[in-house]
């Protein structure tokens, strides 16, 4: 399985960037597309610009490998900022 999709984010209500259900695992990237402001990961649908695992600055992106079964959810500092995502199953 790979993917790739680019996406608008709030500010408010985390949205989910990994895939629905199980996974066996991904190789999983996400770049803040935006001039200033930043993303925020984590690992919830709690996460927010004060409860986050990962931010990203603008114009930068993070690699990483996704465990099966974790989900990715993110959220913008502005309402409206575009991320990237690519990711790739590591089983296939």
């Amino acid at each position: 399985m790979t993917a790739y999709f680019k996406n608008s984010l709030s500010n408010t209500t985390p949205q989910r960037l990994s895939p629905n259900g199980t996974h066996s695992g991904l190789d999983f990237t996400i770049q803040n597309c935006n001039e200033s402001g930043y993303i925020y990961l984590g690992g919830n649908e709690n996460v927010s610009s004060s409860n986050f695992g990962f931010r990203i600055l603008p114009n930068h992106s993070i690699s990483f490998e996704l465990p099966g079964k974790d989900a990715m959810y993110a959220v913008a500092s502005t309402s409206g900022m575009s991320v990237s995502v690519i990711y790739t199953s590591l089983e296939f």
